[in-house]
């Protein structure tokens, strides 16, 4: 879309299906949200996260991750492998279901005094604990998938 045309119609490019970012694409949207959880952790220029703000940053980066596959699948397969070693119906805890996890997860972020970065490495993990635990615990996959499908123009 042109400048003139633009100027000429600016919904245009809301209605016309123009993308608000231009080509962000699943990879480039999970490497912007990782830097801003990296930076945003680090603290040390403009972005500053607290520990729930890095818990949610890190829940939209683990969340882009699953879209963008390739080289971002390493944190779920890490997450994955640490779950599954405690749960199933022969785990060392008894019989221990995504969905616990999943809570689990939720009652450590919010009680449990972490420092900024390992409250963005729980998000991170959180993000593929509650897309497989599913139930009210997808939420949070499907909202940042409908944001960056709809705004962001991504796949």
């Amino acid at each position: 879309m042109t400048l003139q045309q633009l100027a000429a119609d600016p919904n245009a490019a809301i209605t016309t299906g123009q993308q608000l970012l231009g080509s962000l694409g699943t990879g480039g949207a999970a490497l912007v949200a990782t830097t801003v959880t990296y930076l945003g952790v680090r603290g040390k220029g403009r972005l500053k996260l607290g520990d729930t703000g890095a818990f949610v940053s890190g829940v939209v980066s683990g969340t882009l991750y699953g879209a963008a596959a390739t080289f971002w699948t390493a944190p779920a397969s890490i997450t994955n492998g640490m779950v599954g070693s405690i749960t199933g119906p022969a785990g060392p805890f008894g019989s221990v279901g995504l969905g616990a996890v999943a809570t689990l997860i939720a009652v450590i972020a919010y009680a449990a005094d972490l420092s900024r970065g390992k409250s963005a490495v729980l998000g991170i993990a959180a993000a593929t604990v509650w897309a497989e635990a599913g139930g009210i615990w997808s939420t949070a996959a499907v909202a940042v998938s409908g944001v960056t499908g709809h705004f962001l123009g991504m796949a």
